[in-house]
């Protein structure tokens, strides 16, 4: 389907108040081409009647005149309030629609998707949606009803006359603007192409500044900002000149159907079948109709924007979600792995193949490997995030396709080595995890995970402000207090994946001894990812992978002094 009919689909909510605004809009043009004509006629009636010492109602024109300046005005206020609330209602309508479509998917599409991309269409692709409304369909639906008016009005005056005035508003108002978006068309895409790459560029260099300074490469990076820059302001000049041209030619459309309207006109006069007053009305008319088409060919222009952009946003939700999840509400019990096989659906490779493994309730299992092994595509199976063959994950006997996917997630919280701190105070990120949570549980937490001595420190505690990804703390505090969140939710099973990165040892024996003792009292299931042996020595068991399978499973004790690879694992980390 056309991007542009799935849009018009979705703004059928503002529908009303859309047309409400462009009938105000119709109404607002017509009563100035008639404040116009009616002021020309009047002034000329006036200049004849003085000349000629002859009376003239003066009354009647002047109260009409008042009427359309009042229309005007009122009309004109009226139009801009509803034509912008129903653009910033569909602007906001927009931005619900494409995340709450885009959030589904991420779990699915994430490795696909660029962080800066996603920022990009949903940020820049959704402001220029909103020039659909107000700049496009908005002039067009004008255009299109005013035009027949006027020339049916003029008609009254000279029939010959409404001909070239209809014909000069069509060529100002059609030919002109589709000859402008055939030779803006790709300049047009080109330029929102650029723009999105601009804005990728910087967001991802933004992020990584500091690692193109340490490996002295922000020059390069410097230079490609400078070549998408270039390319993007010469796609704009040359649109601007496009737009500037075509305003030319409207004007000069403009003055030469004046110059016609006198050709046409003054001959009339002089033969005696119209009054001299009418010319100065059709004048100043003709000058002021051209409203109904002036934003024509801007309107021409952003068409193709706005179309490339809808194209953009839909293309990303129009991704199928995988049919992952049920109906069954998650209960306490075993997570198995059932001979558990999977790959990827844009991959031939089996990622994982075969695995056979089970977490009591309560027990703490590790799961260790190389870069590589499947570690965390078995993590992400385990949430959800991908669909499974049928049996092949079970929580308490029951399937995980025929779990509910929100109770899986209250059921199972997850600690990755990605966690993201937002940009709020560190009581309000802890929040995230538990909205309820009083500030005696966020201190005995923070407690728990070695936090709370640099927090009483802090002068505002709980309220002091992190900065972005959690910046103004260092690594192992971010660590610390993401573990703080995980710990928060009180999941019966509890995924990390190397909780204890970025910490001194004393800080890590620390976490680790208080960290294992909430476990043990709360009977929570511990499935673990780490190289860390201080860790490992308390797993109730351990799990060695390599290349998707399986290759070895025991304590540590008996892993170190049975398995080569193992011990290769932990001196490599």
């Amino acid at each position: 389907m056309n991007p542009l009919v799935r849009l018009m689909k979705l703004l059928r909510p503002q529908l009303p108040l859309m047309l409400l605004g462009t009938f105000l809009s119709i109404i607002t043009v017509m009563a100035n081409i008639g404040l116009l004509a009616v002021s020309g006629w009047f002034i000329t009636i006036m200049a004849i009647a003085g000349l000629s010492g002859v009376t003239a109602n003066y009354f009647t024109p002047a109260a009409i005149i008042r009427f359309l300046a009042i229309v005007r005005t009122a009309g004109r206020y009226a139009e801009r309030l509803l034509t912008h609330k129903a653009t910033f209602n569909t602007l906001a309508a927009l931005r619900y629609y494409f995340y709450t479509r885009l959030e589904p998917l991420l779990p699915y599409y994430r490795v696909n998707f660029k962080s800066s991309d996603i920022l990009a269409r949903l940020q820049q692709d959704i402001d220029e949606l909103d020039n659909f409304y107000l700049r496009v369909l908005l002039p067009t639906l004008v255009a299109i009803f005013t035009i027949p008016l006027v020339g049916w009005g003029v008609s009254f005056i000279s029939s010959d006359l409404a001909l070239v005035i209809v014909a000069a508003l069509l060529i100002v108002g059609f030919v002109l603007p589709l000859l402008i978006l055939l030779l803006s068309k790709k300049r047009a895409q080109q330029q929102a192409k650029l723009s999105s790459e601009l804005k990728i560029e910087l967001v991802d260099g933004m992020a990584s500044m500091r690692e193109l300074l340490v490996y002295q490469i922000a020059e390069q990076y410097q230079q490609t900002i400078n070549k998408i820059s270039t390319h993007y302001h010469r796609s704009e000049l040359h649109l601007h000149r496009l737009h500037a041209l075509a305003t030319a030619l409207t004007f000069l459309a403009i003055n030469a159907t004046v110059f016609a309207s006198l050709y046409l006109l003054v001959p009339q006069v002089h033969a005696g079948n119209l009054q001299p007053e009418f010319v100065a009305s059709a004048a100043l008319m003709i000058l002021v109709c051209f409203e109904t088409v002036i934003n024509m060919p801007l309107a021409c222009q952003i068409l193709p924007k706005v179309h490339d952009s809808a194209a953009r946003l839909f293309d990303i939700i129009d991704k199928p979600i995988p049919d992952v999840g049920g109906d069954t509400l998650v209960t306490a019990g075993a997570v198995k792995f059932n001979h558990l096989t999977f790959c990827y659906p844009d991959g031939q490779d089996q990622v994982l193949n075969d695995i056979e493994l089970t977490i009591e309730q309560g027990k703490k299992v590790a799961v260790i490997g190389a870069s590589g092994a499947g570690k965390s595509t078995l993590v992400n199976l385990l949430m959800g995030f991908w669909p499974v063959q049928a049996s092949g994950i079970t929580i308490n006997d029951i399937d995980l396709n025929q779990l509910n996917t929100e109770s899986l997630r209250e059921h199972i919280a997850l600690m990755s080595q990605n966690s993201h701190l937002f940009h709020a105070t560190i009581g309000d990120n802890l929040r995230l995890a538990n909205p309820q949570v009083t500030e005696a549980q966020m201190r005995d937490v923070c407690e728990t995970v070695g936090l709370i001595d640099f927090i009483d420190e802090l002068e505002d505690g709980f309220k002091t402000w992190l900065g972005e990804t959690g910046s103004g703390l260092s690594g192992g505090q971010k660590q610390r207090l993401c573990l703080a969140q995980v710990l928060l939710r009180n999941a019966q099973v509890i995924i990390l994946d190397e909780p204890t990165k970025g910490l001194d040892r004393r800080s890590e024996r620390t976490v680790i001894h208080n960290l294992f003792e909430q476990l043990e009292q709360s009977q929570q299931s511990l499935l673990l990812i780490t190289h860390k042996p201080l860790m490992l020595q308390r797993m109730d068991k351990i799990i060695v992978m390599d290349e998707g399978r399986i290759v070895a499973e025991g304590s540590h004790k008996t892993l170190m002094e049975t398995n080569d690879y193992y011990r290769t694992l932990l001196n490599y980390f």
